[in-house]
Parts: structure tokens; sequence; C-alpha cells
């Protein structure tokens, strides 16, 4: 077994309140060390300086394994806090490369550059600690719908982001092999506690999905307004599956 100690630099983060902060066992958040010039790191890689928040990991894993310690880290650990993260609050963020301890190499994720206002509107701190012990119970549960939200926050087509949206709704109220797949969907919304309102809303989005998925152009034009993309609803749902998660 070998043990490598890793920085995850993490856009649209605001500096830290305190610092660091444990996540879990060997993984913390911390402030970028300004004073060690921990940017120029960050330069070497051709990434921005600006970087206010890093994850610091202590990894362990078996050399004899090919998928270690690439995509092994994504896979076990980093995609999860990635999830985590766009989930928790509304902006733009999310993990930026993988830095090895020697800095001699690293793996790029992401060179977004979100403005000051896009960045995430929680603070992370004590609270996003609890949240994330949830989380990964949740995650674990249903880690195609969290991908697939992670994902959809980099895709631009607003077709691309409806398909993903209703493929995460069924991934955590639709049951395995159940063919009627709206009305779960919409009775399952209904079982959270959402009102009529947010219910049309996202019947609307089912609509709009199997519009594209058949190429109905006459079906397509008459929801379009109707039918936006309602990512902060999604994220809200999934936010309260992450509270109340079931089988």
């Amino acid at each position: 077994m070998k043990t490598i100690k890793y920085v995850v630099p993490i856009y649209g983060i605001k500096m830290l309140e305190s610092s660091p902060i444990e996540i879990e066992s060997n993984v913390i958040l911390r402030n970028t060390k300004l004073l060690e010039r921990e940017d120029k790191v960050f330069e070497k890689l051709h990434l921005r300086s600006d970087y206010r928040v890093v994850i610091q990991i202590y990894y362990t894993f078996d050399e004899s394994d090919a998928s270690e310690p690439y995509p092994g880290i994504s896979l076990k650990l980093l995609n999860i806090i990635d999830a985590s993260l766009v989930v928790y609050g509304e902006g733009q963020v999310g993990l930026a490369a993988i830095i090895p301890d020697d800095t001699s190499t690293g793996v790029i994720l992401s060179y977004a550059n979100p403005h000051f206002q896009e960045y995430l509107d929680k603070k992370i701190d004590g609270q996003f600690v609890e949240y994330y012990a949830k989380f990964k119970k949740a995650y674990n549960m249903r880690p195609m719908a969290f991908d697939i939200f992670r994902r959809s926050q980099e895709r631009i087509s607003n077709n691309d982001r409806t398909i993903d949206s209703c493929t995460i709704l069924e991934s955590i109220l639709v049951p395995k092999g159940e063919r009627s797949k709206k009305s779960f969907i919409l009775n399952g919304l209904k079982i959270m506690g959402y009102g009529t309102h947010e219910i049309g809303r996202i019947e609307k989005l089912v609509d709009y999905r199997n519009a594209i998925i058949h190429a109905d152009r006459e079906k397509l034009l008459s929801l379009l307004t109707g039918a936006a993309y309602t990512f902060k609803l999604v994220r809200a749902i999934l936010y309260k599956f992450v509270e109340s998660p079931w089988d």
C-alpha cells in the first residue's frame, strides 16, 4: 500500500472563515497557503492562481491496481465531494485539478473561471460537515443521480440538461423496471411535500423531454417557454433527498 498527499483546488468557493475543516479521515478543506506561494503550483500547471480553497488528501491505495491512483481517487472520493458541493447550494463550483505533493504532474479537471458573484452562495463550515455525512449516505444509494447532476452543470444545451434532469428524477423516484415513469415522478414529488406549482413545472419538463426523444417539433415549440430548464428545482429535490433518503 502507498500513501500520497494530494491538493485539489476548488473554484467557486470563498475563503473559509475557519480553516482547516475535516470532512472525513485524512481529508480536509483548507485555505490556500498564500504565504507559502501555493498559488505558484497552480500556475505551473497553467491554471489560475486565485483559488482560495483546496482539498488536502492523504490517499492510500494499492500500487498493483492499474486504476490507482487515477481514476481511483476520483471514483472513490473526489466525485462524491464534487457532487456534494454542487448540490449544497447555488453557484458555479467544482474541482479544478488533482495535484500530487511533489507537484511534478497533475490531472486537470476544469478550467472554469466563475465571477465572484457566481460563487457558491453558502459558507463552507461546520454545517457543511454535517451535510456531507448525510450526502455520502444518499450518494451511495443513488450515485447515478448525483453524478449526472454534477456533470450537467457543464452542459450548455437546454435539451441536454432537460434529459439529464428527467434521468435524475427517475433515478430517485421511479422503481427499477417501472415503465410509468411520469406518474411515479409526479406522485413521488407529492409524497416529498411539493405543491401544485412545483409539480406542474416538473410535469412540463418531463413532457418536454418526451418531445425531444420523439422529435415532436410541434410539441417542443408549444412547451418551450413553459418547460425552461428548472436546474434550481432539481437541485432542491436532490437536497431534500439528502436530508431524508429512502431505498
